[in-house]
């Protein structure tokens, strides 16, 4: 009999394990589900809060106008190999073509209005925020 209550102990917490190792969170403060995610993370925080992602590719931002809510945040992602800046009278990313390939900028807009903005280094290279 004693066999058979080690057998079935054994049993017990090899299942706990596999049961402690399928649960839980993970280090990064989400959910673990890989589909959302921080401001930090890959996916901008548009997808929780309303705002906006503009990609930065080929010399354009896409899509050159968006439109957010007063308190959204717009991430700025640089698809391309090159660096870019976004760069307005009111906010900047930084230092001309700062932003290399794969970085992001974030800017919370905190009024209403039209806001025009640029990247220093590629001329033409411009978009507008308009925030309702």
């Amino acid at each position: 009999m004693t066999k058979r209550w080690l057998a079935l102990l054994f049993g017990c917490l090899a299942l706990a394990l596999v049961a402690a190792g399928c649960g839980g969170g993970d280090d990064n403060g989400d959910d673990g589900g890989g589909g959302g995610g921080d401001a930090n993370q890959e996916q901008a925080p548009a997808a929780k809060s309303g705002g906006a992602q503009v990609s930065m590719k080929d010399i354009k931002f896409n899509p050159s106008t968006v439109d957010v809510k007063v308190g959204d945040t717009v991430t700025w992602t640089n698809d391309d190999s090159i660096g870019h800046d976004v760069t307005s009278d009111t906010f900047k990313s930084g230092d001309p073509g700062g932003i290399g390939g794969g970085g992001t900028f974030d800017h919370k807009f905190d009024k209403a209005g039209t806001f025009k903005y640029e990247c220093t280094v590629h001329s033409g290279m411009t978009g507008t925020v308009v925030v309702k």
